[in-house]
């Protein structure tokens, strides 16, 4: 996550409109509210957990010896997107 501690994005979705909140989460990201790391940066999966949307793993990060949670998603559909 982002240090950035202007947090509140304008959001005025329809219910179809899965275009528009994948635009939404692109923007984000190019605004650092939200980090974007490439899935190779991680190492050492261990799944933690699960439920609806997907699965928690604990990784380490490049060649961190910290661990951190990473999650991933089932499905990338409007109810998904709507999690992020």
């Amino acid at each position: 996550m982002s240090n950035n501690t202007e947090s509140n994005i304008p959001v005025k979705f329809t219910e179809n409109s899965n275009n528009e909140w994948i635009n939404w989460i692109e923007e984000a990201i190019a605004k650092d509210y939200f980090k974007y790391y490439e899935l190779n940066h991680f190492s050492n999966f261990q799944e933690i957990g699960f439920g609806g949307f997907g699965k928690v793993y604990r990784v380490n990060w490049k060649s961190s010896p910290n661990y951190l949670a990473l999650k991933s998603f089932f499905n990338f559909n409007n109810v998904t997107i709507k999690e992020i």
